[in-house]
């Protein structure tokens, strides 16, 4: 009885260890993408280390001011000035070299990050706007990118001339969610790793063999009263 006993206690241990160890989750970078409005007469003047992204525009500031500074964090404009403001400015600088693949129409890099609207892929990507780790990197969308501008912990900000918009896209702190659409942020789960079928058909396993050494310990128990 307390041989089986102990095999019972084996086996669930065992079981608990082998789902844990299956079910994590294969986390990939992932954006919040906002829109920060029309691109006509107006452009992106830098991002700085937080994200925040200056504008700049040739009117909203009054008639004796040559051009307007607008300040957008997280999407949402929350300061106005003829002087652009004092932020720690992070944009990035040319990259050495393109992403295998990938032919570049315009590309910016940062450390490990890099940010580029493509066209025309060899490796049969679509066109459009990329942004992540040389070897990793998102598709946010269709559209291009005339300006492109990266800070140090990977937020995009770039200008898409294809449909006259200027956008940003926050890399999020703890990988979540994923954004697709570049008007508003959606978001959807990851899938997780390994595949569930397979998932399934261990953990059925596993029960059935904890169920069969469950009746060889209640036998034994019953033969030792």
């Amino acid at each position: 009885m307390n041989i089986s006993t102990r095999w019972l206690g084996t086996a669930v241990v065992a079981i608990l260890l082998v789902l844990l160890g299956s079910s994590r989750a294969a986390w990939a970078d992932s954006y919040s993408i906002f829109n920060l409005g029309d691109a006509n007469g107006q452009g992106i003047y830098g991002i700085d280390t937080a994200g925040d992204v200056v504008v700049w525009g040739m009117s909203g500031c009054g008639v004796s001011a040559t051009y307007c500074y607008s300040t957008y964090v997280d999407g949402v404009a929350t300061s106005d000035g003829s002087v652009a403001p004092l932020l720690l400015y992070d944009d990035g600088t040319a990259c050495g070299s393109t992403p295998a693949g990938m032919n570049a129409s315009k590309e910016v890099c940062n450390g490990q990050w890099v940010g580029l609207g493509s066209l025309y892929n060899p490796n049969g990507d679509l066109n459009g706007v990329y942004v992540g780790s040389d070897s990793d990197l998102e598709f946010l969308g269709s559209g291009s990118v005339d300006q492109a501008f990266l800070n140090s912990v990977g937020d995009f900000a770039w200008t898409d001339g294809q449909n006259d918009e200027m956008y940003v896209a926050i890399r999020n702190s703890s990988p979540s969610f994923d954004a697709v659409d570049l008007s508003v942020p959606q978001n959807s789960a990851p899938a997780e790793t390994p595949e569930p079928g397979s998932l399934l058909l261990m953990a059925t396993g596993f029960v059935g063999i904890t169920a069969v050494i469950r009746r060889k310990a209640n036998r034994y128990r019953n033969l030792a009263e």
